[in-house]
C-alpha cells in the first residue's frame, strides 16, 4: 500500500486542490478490511456513549440512600411524663330550674383549741419525825430475827419436798415450832435433836428452856441405854418427857409438824401413856 499525494501527469490539478492517491496491492485486502471493521466498531461506541449515558442517568435519577454509622453515646432515658391525650372537659354549668330546691350551705364549725390538762405539781413528801436510835435497832434486830426464822422455815419446806425428811429432821423441826410459839406466849422452850438410834443405845441432844434449869441457848447431851432386849425408842421418848416435866407439869403447847397444827398435850403422870404414844409418832413416824 502507498499513499501519495502527488498527482499523476495526464491529470491537471486546479489551484488549491489538493488530490489523495492510494494504491495497494490486492494481497494486503483482507488486513484493510479488517482495519476497516475494527475502527468502525470504535466509531459505533464512540457515537452512542452520549446516549447509553444518559439513559443510565435518567434511571439513576433518584438518589441513593446513604447510611453513616457512627459510635454515639445512648443518652440514658429520661422518665417523660404521660401527655394527656384528652383534654379536660370543662364542666358545664347548669342553670338552676325555678321549682328546684336548693339547700342551703351550712358553714362548718369553728375549731376550738381543747384546753390540755396540766399535770397537778407535785406534792411535797413529809419528813417522819426523827426516830429514836434505839428504836431503830430494836425494828432492825426483829426484821432480821423474822426473816431468819422464815428462811428457816423454808428451808425445811425444801428438804422435805425435795427427798423425805429423816426422823431426826421430823423431830428437831416440830419441837423448835413447838417451843418458838411457847417462848412467844411467855412460857419456857426448847428443841429436841435426835442424834443415834442403835438397837439398844441412841443418843439426842436439848438445847432451851431458861436460865432456871438450862442456860439460855445451852445445849445437853443425853444417851439412853434400854437394856438388854429393851425397846430403845420408848426409852428415848420416856427420857425427853422427863425433861419436858421440868418445866410443865400440867398442859403444855407442841406444834406437830406431822398433822401440821398445834395440840396440846398433858404432862401429868396419869397422861403418860398418851404421852408416850404420841411423841412415838412424832420421833420415829
Amino acid at each position: 500500500m502507498k499513499l501519495s499525494i502527488e498527482a499523476p501527469e495526464d491529470e491537471v490539478a486546479l489551484p488549491g486542490e489538493i488530490h489523495l492517491h492510494i494504491r495497494f496491492r490486492p494481497a494486503n485486502m483482507f488486513g484493510i478490511l479488517l482495519a476497516l471493521l475494527v475502527h468502525g466498531l470504535l466509531l459505533y461506541f464512540l457515537l452512542h456513549m452520549n446516549v447509553l449515558k444518559k439513559k443510565l442517568d435518567k434511571a439513576g435519577s433518584s438518589e441513593p440512600m446513604v447510611f453513616i454509622m457512627d459510635k454515639v453515646a445512648k443518652a440514658p432515658k429520661q422518665a417523660t411524663a404521660p401527655q394527656k391525650q384528652k383534654a379536660e372537659s370543662k364542666p358545664v354549668r347548669v342553670p338552676p330550674s325555678k321549682n328546684a330546691i336548693t339547700r342551703p350551705k351550712i358553714p362548718p364549725p369553728p375549731v376550738t383549741d381543747s384546753p390540755v390538762a396540766q399535770p397537778p405539781p407535785p406534792q411535797a413528801k413529809e419528813t417522819p419525825p426523827e426516830m429514836d436510835m434505839m428504836a431503830l435497832a430494836n425494828a432492825a434486830r426483829e426484821r432480821r430475827r423474822a426473816a431468819e426464822q422464815a428462811a428457816a422455815q423454808e428451808n425445811d419446806g425444801a428438804r422435805q419436798a425435795g427427798r423425805g425428811m429423816t426422823p431426826q429432821e421430823v423431830a428437831e423441826a416440830n419441837v423448835k415450832r413447838s417451843m418458838q410459839q411457847a417462848a412467844n406466849r411467855g412460857g419456857g422452850s426448847g428443841v429436841f435433836e435426835l442424834g443415834t438410834v442403835g438397837t439398844r443405845v441412841a443418843s439426842f441432844t436439848f438445847r432451851g428452856w431458861n436460865t432456871r434449869v438450862i442456860a439460855s441457848n445451852g445445849k445437853q447431851s443425853f444417851e439412853v441405854d434400854a437394856g438388854l432386849g429393851g425397846d430403845v425408842r420408848l426409852a428415848v421418848v420416856r427420857r425427853m418427857i422427863e425433861i419436858i416435866r421440868m418445866e410443865y407439869k400440867g398442859d403444855f403447847n407442841w406444834e406437830s409438824r406431822r398433822l401440821g397444827r398445834v395440840i396440846v398435850k398433858s404432862a401429868r403422870p396419869e397422861d403418860s401413856a398418851e404421852l408416850e404414844n404420841f411423841l412415838l409418832k412424832e420421833f420415829f413416824p
